[in-house]
């Protein structure tokens, strides 16, 4: 690593000012192009942050909270979705005059980390095994557990620096080579798609025009978007407790399967509702249920896999391949992110046309597959089978044994 985890956060927030200050002079420079150079810039700070962030903070934690604070990641990125949710409706910020503003708004993160972060310390791990700074890294320790009884903590990175002698700093390519970290490799990235394909961000991206199709309002459809980002904060708050109590591995069982149970409930209300929307009450209750089921869908993936697939990558790895198995897992979570992002669109517009099709009875063209909400379902269940057969427990598991 050129920089320390430090090091590369404080660069990136140069990254995050300058995107944002770009997009926030889109309207007065009158170019757009400005305004998609912003976003490619925005989109680089947010990749190296959904990289260093968990790897930091794993790296400070105590084995016994390191689940708890590993969930905090998360938690900060559900209230900046909320935060956006709410400035973005038209009351706000969402006008013709009030959006350069809302996308320069997101300057405030990257400033606060810039002022904040200095005082912060180093990451321990990245002194003593990476850089061989023992007295360094008991300073640091010697701050962050506010306590001068450190050799507990340095004893155990010896023991993870010991374990790794054969792993010194690897790149991408090597680690992908390498027989001995496969498993672990693979497993992290099933974990990235089991929270990419399950298809949460179709309904992020997408909520407000999923709840206009399932009947609802622009206007209720709005603010029921704004619930989900509510439901999300709840959710996460209430997971950061359970992280370490109950386990990564059954939290994220048990996000997947109510996930897989309310994608169901999705696929059925839409379903009856194009097929059976000529009856008024009809519509009526599949509103609700549409709402209420994606509400559900989003409540399930935070008491998970909206946080532990970021942290279990940082905990299956010591200290010299995690950086390269970071960035494999941040590189597959952000193309699933993409795909997702970019096919269910398609998807949609195939599977109404051809519900189109199958009303006419034009029995050659139709096919009304639902394509998209049967993949949720299915990668549901296929993320929740490959979780219970690959993924061993981590919480209160130090590296060395991991390792092992």
């Amino acid at each position: 690593m050129f920089f320390s985890r430090k090091g590369g956060l404080l660069l990136n927030n140069v990254l995050g000012i300058s995107g944002a200050c770009l997009m926030w002079c889109t309207k007065i420079a009158n170019s757009y192009e400005m305004l998609f150079f912003g976003r490619f810039i925005i989109g680089v700070n947010c990749g190296l942050n959904t990289s260093l962030v968990p790897m930091y903070i794993s790296e400070i934690s105590p084995l016994n909270l390191r689940g708890g604070l590993g969930t905090v990641n998360q938690l900060a990125v559900t209230v900046g979705l909320l935060l956006s949710q709410v400035l973005g409706i038209e009351q706000i910020l969402g006008t013709n005059d009030g959006w350069p503003l809302l996308l320069g708004l997101a300057v405030c993160p990257a400033l606060l980390q810039l002022v904040l972060l200095p005082i912060c310390p180093e990451s321990p791990r990245y002194l003593l095994i990476t850089k061989q700074w023992e007295e360094e890294a008991r300073k640091a320790l010697r701050r962050l557990r506010a306590s001068n009884a450190v050799e507990e903590d340095i004893e155990e990175m010896r023991a993870e620096e010991r374990a790794q002698q054969s792993e010194a700093s690897i790149s991408m390519v090597e680690l992908i080579c390498s027989p001995t970290l496969r498993a672990p490799l693979i497993i992290g990235i099933v974990m990235q798609l089991s929270q990419q394909l399950s298809g949460i961000n179709a309904v992020f991206y997408y909520s407000t025009n999923l709840f206009e199709s399932s009947g609802l309002t622009p206007e209720s459809a709005k603010f029921a978007t704004i619930g989900i980002g509510c439901i999300m904060v709840i959710m996460t708050l209430i997971s950061i407790p359970l992280m370490d109590r109950m386990g990564r591995r059954t939290l994220h069982l048990y996000g997947l399967g109510g996930m897989f149970i309310f994608s169901i409930f999705i696929t059925i209300s839409f379903l009856i509702k194009e097929f059976f929307g000529y009856v008024q009450e009809m519509i009526g209750w599949m509103s609700y249920l549409s709402v209420v089921s994606t509400l559900c869908f989003v409540k399930f993936f935070a008491m998970g896999p909206g946080s532990i697939p970021w942290m279990i990558t940082a905990e299956l790895f010591s200290q010299g391949p995690r950086p390269a198995a970071m960035s494999i897992a941040v590189l597959v979570n952000w193309i699933a992110n993409f795909v997702v992002g970019i096919g269910f669109p398609s998807m949609k517009v195939r599977y109404f046309r051809s519900l189109k099709n199958y009303r006419k009875n034009d029995f050659s063209l139709a096919q009304p597959s639902n394509l998209d909400r049967k993949l949720i379902v299915i990668m549901c269940l296929c993320n929740g089978l490959a979780v219970v057969d690959y993924l061993q427990c981590t919480e209160n598991v130090c590296t060395e044994m991991m390792l092992r």
